[in-house]
């Protein structure tokens, strides 16, 4: 395995190649988000008169299975690393979207965009955080930002491909195209580049010098610490996981992020449909949110090298309440749409980045596959419940004012459960690599 990796392009740590290839998984995710199938259901919900619940109810059984696969595939990630789970993750998502082009019946929908969404939301989420997880320490940071990154550029760029595929081609040649897309961006160089850990050829974190001992895993037990304070290489079995209230402490927050994100993604471009928008608009808006998130899961990935990763969470969570709820003022003017969409998208992009970088601080990079998995069947059922229950709500209040108003306050309650996170006490047992 370790032969031709000992470095990457231009005698780079090839760490950064697996950042790369992490980025590019993160554009794959983004196909099978909810963002994307509310793009589609406008033209299905006409062809085939399929009410906004019932096309929502695709996206829950993908996170609901994809949930309850992680406690599966989170060890085996830990143990085998990433490589050919990625690249046969990625290939059956992209057949299940192609397949879509062919769609007649509802049950279709669910098998083959929730097969899509079960392998996004329960491999290769995994996928992305634990390869990065694995390759840095000090500069994990940055490394998880830039990773992170490609699931933004996928939710900014994927939106107006498919609008513009679906006003000129139809929406089943959009299918296509967009199975295509994902395959060709990240199937190959998951199976070629993937690594399980630096360790593994002959590395260490960070591209250390392997003459000088590598940091330990784990966190100092105070939930204080930035990325720099981080020990490393303690181990934890889940039995030990499930009984610390740090994870607890962090399902609360997870869920909360993907109850949320999940039900927005899913429900803006409608909101802004229903309130006189027109689809190119309102997916410009969109793309304006997740070009902005790019920059600001950048910004945060630095910062948290600096600053404890519970505190920037917190912080984003309780900004981000306040300003989703002035979505309702601002839908009235274009311009102030656009700035609603500059401000939301920066502090959202955040998000995903310090969850990911407070379940390895808290649990370390050798157990990060395994806690993320056993936390999946809590925030992959969330997850699927956030679209529907706004959808419900829609269906049966036609607004979304109780969701929206809802998802604010979710939000704020998340941030404070964030401040008051402790990182758990250490089992005592270390690894060594």
């Amino acid at each position: 395995m370790g032969v031709g990796v000992k470095q990457g392009p231009f005698g780079t740590f090839y760490g950064w190649v697996i950042v790369s290839v992490a980025f590019l998984v993160g554009i794959t995710q983004a196909g099978v988000f909810q963002n994307i199938l509310s793009i589609f259901m406008i033209p299905m919900e006409a062809e085939f008169g399929w009410n906004r619940s019932l096309i929502t109810g695709a996206i829950a059984v993908g996170s609901l299975a994809g949930g309850f696969a992680g406690p599966v595939l989170g060890p085996l990630l830990d143990r085998h690393g990433p490589r050919m789970m990625a690249f046969w993750g990625i290939t059956i998502l992209s057949v299940g979207l192609v397949s879509l082009a062919w769609l007649s019946s509802l049950w279709q929908l669910y098998l083959f965009f929730g097969t899509g969404r079960m392998i996004a939301a329960g491999l290769l989420n995994l996928v992305v955080t634990v390869s990065v997880s694995n390759w840095f320490i000090k500069k994990r940071g940055r490394a998880m930002g830039i990773a992170h990154l490609g699931s933004r550029i996928g939710l900014a760029a994927l939106p107006p491909i498919v609008q513009i595929m679906i006003t000129g081609f139809g929406w089943r040649f959009a299918w296509v195209m967009l199975g295509l897309i994902v395959f060709f961006i990240s199937a190959i160089p998951s199976l070629i580049f993937l690594r399980r850990r630096p360790e593994d050829v002959g590395l260490l974190p960070d591209g250390e010098d392997p003459g000088r001992s590598s940091e330990q895993n784990g966190s100092n037990g105070n939930g204080e610490s930035s990325l720099e304070n981080s020990t490393e290489e303690i181990t934890w079995s889940r039995r030990e996981i499930l009984h610390t209230s740090s994870f607890w402490q962090l399902i609360v927050i997870s869920c909360v992020i993907l109850f949320v994100g999940a039900g927005t993604n899913f429900h803006i471009f409608p909101f802004l449909n229903d309130n006189g928008l027109s689809p190119e608009i309102a997916v410009t808006v969109i793309s304006v949110v997740w070009i902005l998130s790019a920059f600001g899961g950048l910004t945060i990935g630095f910062l948290a090298e600096r600053i404890p990763v519970k505190i920037l969470l917190g912080a984003s969570l309780g900004l981000l309440g306040v300003v989703f709820i002035s979505i309702f003022w601002v839908v009235t003017s274009v311009w102030l749409l656009f700035a609603f969409a500059v401000v939301y998208g920066f502090i959202r992009g955040a998000l995903l980045p310090l969850l990911a970088l407070i379940w390895v601080e808290f649990f370390g990079r050798l157990s990060s596959g395994t806690a993320l998995g056993l936390s999946s069947v809590f925030r992959y059922s969330a997850n699927a419940l956030g679209p529907v229950f706004a959808a419900v709500c829609f269906d049966l209040l036609h607004n979304y004012y109780l969701p929206f108003y809802m998802f604010s306050a979710l939000m704020l309650i998340g941030g404070l459960v964030s401040f008051w996170s402790k990182a758990p006490k250490s089992p005592g047992r270390s690894t060594a690599l």
